[in-house]
């Protein structure tokens, strides 16, 4: 018998900011919590799945509209051909999901605490499922005590959404320990709520999926759900399965001391075209990161926007699988400051000069500079270029001293 447990679908999340940035392609981010979704509905067809366990967050929110939950009903009703019953568990993000659809007859959900719709027992196939969903949005305390004791002679499956690892990038939900979900005394735990695919015991077996598809660059990697393998009552393996229809990445591209401009280019392009051999076809959005010391580093610090304009311009070149979400260019000089600050002669004396009026405490050589400066308010934005602001003025300054130093000590070929 198969079982496939999904965890953090978020169906149609609301996906906003998209819109500033050019070229994304934001019909199929927008789309992509439903691609996964169908991807899912594919891999329990494809395994012949008896049961489908969804350990929360299926939607985002309340549904904006009802097409949300006709297309959830819609595709879970396809199940239907091959014999699979779908155990829905409401987590912190759907707990007031509309009621206003029946969902299919293959459909169960679990009930709040005190609900008697807390265990699914299915005795030909020798399993049951206990699962609690959750009341309100904020559940601080553990719902291990809600949950019944196992029933012998089945296979006992527990849902929770919880934060059962003290993840920090995830709140504190419902939260327990992988200790108390062993003295439970199930076969499996089946949870929600992390969004990163782990394996916390395997005796018993406590998982993780993680969510189908990622959803922002912080939610980077292999996307999926688990396949259950279960012999008699005992869970035999857990095979990871892919859904995501697009990948978020982070792609750093270190720069060498004697790269220009133009090797810059070149070291991101190669690494752009490795990454779309690497992802066959599917989409990509990239977050990029171009860093180290570098003859590069001059034609950066004047002109940055023209730099991520190019790069940008040299990714849509590549093709529509990849999109660059965010470019962070993290370059320094090639030499390093503190050793031409402590060298000899005219450069070394300046940047010393600017270290001393950059860690001056008072901020009066500071905003001294500011007052020089004010001219340059006739040619800028006022409310981007207040040089009355110290900080502001600290980081000119950092500017100004990395520029003039490669300027001085190597020269520029470039106007």
């Amino acid at each position: 018998m198969k079982i496939v447990h999904a965890a953090d679908l978020h169906i149609d999340s609301p996906l906003r900011g998209l819109e500033r940035y050019d070229g994304a392609p934001v019909e199929k981010v927008r789309g992509a919590t439903r691609g996964a979704f169908q991807r899912l509905i594919e891999v329990c067809v494809r395994e012949r799945a008896r049961f489908l366990v969804l350990a929360g967050d299926v939607f985002d929110t309340d549904w904006k509209d009802v097409n949300t939950g006709v297309f959830f009903s819609a595709q879970v009703a396809t199940l239907r051909q091959i014999g699979c019953d779908v155990l829905v568990l409401r987590g912190n993000h759907d707990f007031e999901i509309s009621r206003a659809l029946r969902y299919p007859s293959n459909v169960r959900e679990f009930g709040p605490p005190g609900d008697e719709r807390r265990s699914f027992v299915f005795e030909p196939e020798g399993v049951v499922f206990h699962g609690v969903s959750y009341p309100d949005r904020d559940v601080p305390g553990t719902l291990l005590p809600h949950y019944p004791a196992p029933l012998p002679d089945l296979l006992n499956v527990g849902v929770l959404h919880t934060n059962a690892t003290g993840s920090t990038e995830h709140k504190r939900y419902a939260p327990c320990t992988v200790s108390e979900l062993r003295d439970k005394g199930y076969g499996y735990w089946a949870l929600g709520h992390v969004h990163n695919h782990a394996v916390l015991s395997e005796e018993p077996w406590v998982v993780y999926p993680g969510n189908t598809q990622g959803r922002h660059a912080n939610e980077p990697g292999p996307k999926g759900c688990v396949v259950l393998d279960v012999e008699g009552q005992r869970v035999e393996r857990v095979r990871f399965a892919d859904t995501a229809v697009m990948g978020w990445h982070r792609v750093e591209v270190s720069l060498a001391t004697d790269d220009d401009i133009d090797d810059l280019y070149a070291r991101v392009r190669a690494r752009l075209d490795a990454l779309r051999a690497e992802n066959g076809g599917m989409l990509g959005a990239v977050r990029l990161r171009v860093a180290g010391g570098s003859r590069a580093h001059a034609a950066v610090v004047r002109d940055r926007s023209q730099v991520i304009a190019q790069i940008r311009s040299d990714a849509l070149d590549r093709g529509a699988e990849l999109w660059l979400e965010k470019v962070e260019l993290e370059t320094r000089p090639a030499a390093s400051l503190d050793e031409q600050r402590a060298a000899r002669g005219l450069v070394a004396d300046l940047l010393r000069d600017v270290e001393r009026i950059r860690n001056d405490e008072g901020d009066a050589e500071l905003l001294h500079l500011g007052k020089v400066l004010d001219p340059l308010k006739r040619k800028v934005d006022k409310d981007l270029l207040d040089l009355g602001d110290p900080d502001l003025l600290r980081h000119v300054l950092d500017e100004a001293e990395a520029l003039l130093a490669q300027r001085l000590t190597e020269g520029s070929d470039e106007p």
